[in-house]
């Protein structure tokens, strides 16, 4: 199995539809074109570039302000708090317990009332 590809913000590559060629253009990530994918520059990229951190969770000043304001218009604000807690959780745990605290929280399912 491939290993899941992080991005600096939070995202999981490897989950991705670009990133997995279902959706053209196919993306290889944003460590692979340093920050640069199709739709233009990622500010998140050259913010933790510039602080010299492979991603946001390992920097002096996360969660900032243009972290928690940056998320997928199509997905609304809760996508950079879902981000943030994930990329604490990767500090903490690692890669791969983060991983899978995520598909837990994708994989469930709320008991009925």
């Amino acid at each position: 199995m491939e290993k899941d590809s992080f991005s600096p913000c939070g995202i999981i590559c490897s989950d991705c539809e670009w990133y997995k060629g279902e959706k053209e253009p196919h993306c290889p990530g944003c460590t692979a074109v340093e920050g640069k994918p199709f739709w233009g520059s990622c500010l998140t990229y050259a913010c933790a570039k510039e602080h010299g951190v492979e991603h946001c969770g390992l920097c002096d000043e996360f969660p900032c302000k243009e972290f928690m304001e940056r998320f997928d218009p199509s997905e609304g604000p809760a996508n950079s708090l879902m981000r943030a807690g994930l990329l604490a959780y990767r500090v903490k745990h690692g890669e791969e317990a983060a991983v899978e605290v995520l598909r837990k929280a994708e994989d469930y399912i709320p008991p009925e009332h």
